[in-house]
C-alpha cells in the first residue's frame, strides 16, 4: 500500500486525481490499471526485504495471484496509452476522421486490425510502447534477482528454515486466486483515468527511458521525475520481433480508439478484442502453472521466494518482453 500512496499523492500533487471518477470514463485506462496494480505490487516487493513468512505468503499472492488474461489485456492497454501519446500518430487519426468521418475510421480497424498501424506514426508510436515495455521488463528481471538471492540469505534465520505445513494447500489457494484474479487498485484507476496522466505517459514512451514504475514519486506534494527521464536519454528505437507484428497492431488499434475517445458501448467489443492476445495470455498462464508447481514442491519458507522470482516476476517480464527486440 505504501507505493499506492505514494504514486497518488505525487498524481494528486500533478493535478491528476481532483474531480475525477475511479470507473467508467475509459475502459482502456480502467483494464491498464491491473497492469498497474502487479506493478506497483512489485514496488511493494522491491523496497521491502522479507521478514516474515507472512511477508513472503503476500508476495507469492499478490505477485502470482494476478489472472493471466486479465493481466495480459492490461500490460496490451498500457502499451496502448503510451502509444497514443506520439504526435503523428494522434495527428494522422485526427485527420482521417476529419477527412472521412469517425465512423469511416472505425470501420476500417473494424474490418482490418493491421489498418491503424499504417497510419502515418503508428510504428514509431508503437516504438514508444515497446520503450515502456522493456524498461519494465528489465525492472521485473532485476527484482526477480533481489527476491531470489533472498531465498539464499534466509537460510541463515530460524523462521525461514521452519517447514511449510502444507505447500500443496498453498498452491492450490494460489490457484483460486489467479482463477478470480487481482482488481485494479481504486487509487490507480483514478490517477489512471485523469486526463493529465497522459504527461505522465509521454516520459515513459520515451527510448532509453527508466520504467514508470520506478521514477513516479511523491516529494513534498508534487511529481518527481528523474532528469534523465526527459534529456540525456539513448537506446535504440524498439522494433516488433518477427512473428509478434500483430500485437503491435493491436497496440495500435486500441491507440487509435484512445485518441478517437472512441472508448464508448458502441465500440466495447473491439475494444476487447484488440487487447486479447492469445500468444501473451498464454506464456502468462504458463508461468502461473509452474510457479504453482514450484510452491506445491517447497518444503521450507526459504525455498518459496526462488519460485516468486523465478515465475511470479522473472517469466513475466520474458512473456512481455517477447513483442520486441
Amino acid at each position: 500500500m505504501k507505493s499506492i500512496r505514494m504514486i497518488g499523492a505525487a498524481l494528486v500533487g500533478f493535478g491528476l486525481v481532483a474531480g475525477v471518477n475511479a470507473q467508467g470514463k475509459d475502459p482502456i485506462s480502467d483494464t491498464a490499471a491491473v497492469y498497474a496494480t502487479y506493478q506497483s505490487d512489485v514496488t511493494d516487493v522491491k523496497d521491502k526485504p522479507l521478514s516474515s513468512a507472512g511477508d513472503i505468503d503476500d508476495a507469492l499472492n499478490s505477485l502470482g495471484g494476478h489472472n493471466p488474461d486479465q493481466l495480459s489485456k492490461g500490460w496490451i492497454a498500457y502499451s496502448a496509452l503510451i502509444a497514443s501519446q506520439n504526435p503523428e500518430y494522434r495527428a494522422a487519426v485526427r485527420d482521417i476522421e476529419s477527412f472521412y468521418g469517425r465512423e469511416a475510421l472505425e470501420t476500417g480497424m473494424r474490418n482490418d486490425v493491421r489498418y491503424a498501424r499504417t497510419l502515418h506514426g503508428g510504428d514509431i508510436a508503437v516504438s514508444s510502447a515497446l520503450s515502456a515495455t522493456e524498461a519494465d521488463s528489465r525492472r521485473l528481471s532485476t527484482t526477480a534477482a533481489y527476491v531470489k538471492e533472498q531465498a539464499y540469505s534466509l537460510q541463515a534465520s530460524g523462521w525461514a528454515k521452519a517447514k511449510i505445513g502444507n505447500s500443496g494447500s498453498k498452491a492450490r489457494k494460489l490457484d483460486s486466486i489467479q482463477a478470480t484474479g487481482i482488481p485494479a487498485k481504486l487509487g490507480l484507476l483514478t490517477a489512471m483515468n485523469a486526463p493529465d496522466f497522459d504527461a505522465v505517459l509521454v516520459q515513459a514512451g520515451n527510448t532509453g527511458a527508466p520504467s514508470l514504475w520506478d521514477n513516479v514519486s511523491g516529494a513534498a506534494g508534487a511529481i518527481k521525475i528523474p532528469a534523465a527521464v526527459t534529456s540525456g536519454l539513448t537506446g535504440n528505437r524498439k522494433r516488433v520481433k518477427f512473428g509478434k507484428e500483430p500485437v503491435a497492431d493491436q497496440i495500435a488499434t486500441l491507440a487509435a480508439y484512445r485518441v478517437l475517445g472512441a472508448s464508448t458501448e458502441k465500440n466495447a467489443s473491439q475494444i476487447n478484442s484488440a487487447m486479447a492476445e492469445r500468444e501473451t495470455k498464454g506464456c502468462l498462464n504458463m508461468a502461473n502453472l509452474n510457479l504453482q508447481q514450484c510452491v506445491a514442491a517447497a518444503n521450507q519458507q526459504y525455498e518459496v521466494p526462488f519460485c516468486i522470482g523465478e515465475h511470479a516476476l522473472s517469466d513475466v517480464g520474458k512473456c512481455i518482453g517477447g513483442v520486441y527486440q
